[in-house]
């Protein structure tokens, strides 16, 4: 049998107060911290400039379009990977005047160029997809990209 007159007893509720107070902290914390889900929202084609294949300006607000790469229009490193990059970017501008719905949505945080970051859906296909599909893009999840040239 073991000695329990030098162990602290503690009220129940005490644990239960204390067990509270941790749980309402975390829910906090993750509020305040984790990213919380956002909805598609609706965007007018006349409210969009297109940069390139993966970034748009809407309303004076940039952002990188998530989830694939296509080739560089500004800093292209070769003639195959200009042609693609304009090729990709012509493609999105089409597909925004196509009169579809477009739905973006915006996700937490920032890229290092201090573009918003988004989803962004034509006629409720993944933008991803369909340049993806038509290989005007790679899918990327970031990180070091790959040559297009």
């Amino acid at each position: 049998m073991t000695d329990t007159t030098n162990i602290e007893r503690r009220n129940p509720t005490e644990n239960r107060q204390g067990g509270t107070w941790c749980v309402l902290a975390v829910v906090l914390l993750n509020r305040s911290v984790l990213p919380v889900a956002s909805k598609a929202e609706p965007v007018r084609p006349a409210s969009i400039y297109v940069i390139d294949g993966d970034t748009l300006d809407i309303e004076g607000q940039r952002f990188r379009l998530v989830g694939y790469d296509t080739p560089e229009t500004y800093h292209a490193k070769c003639d195959f990977e200009l042609a693609l990059g304009n090729a990709a970017t012509k493609r999105v501008r089409d597909l925004v005047a196509s009169g579809q719905l477009l739905d973006l949505v915006i996700l937490p945080g920032r890229d290092r160029y201090d573009r918003g970051l988004a989803r962004f859906s034509i006629g409720g296909k993944n933008l991803a997809d369909i340049l993806t599909g038509e290989g005007l893009a790679w899918a990327y999840q970031g990180g070091r990209r790959q040559s297009w040239c």
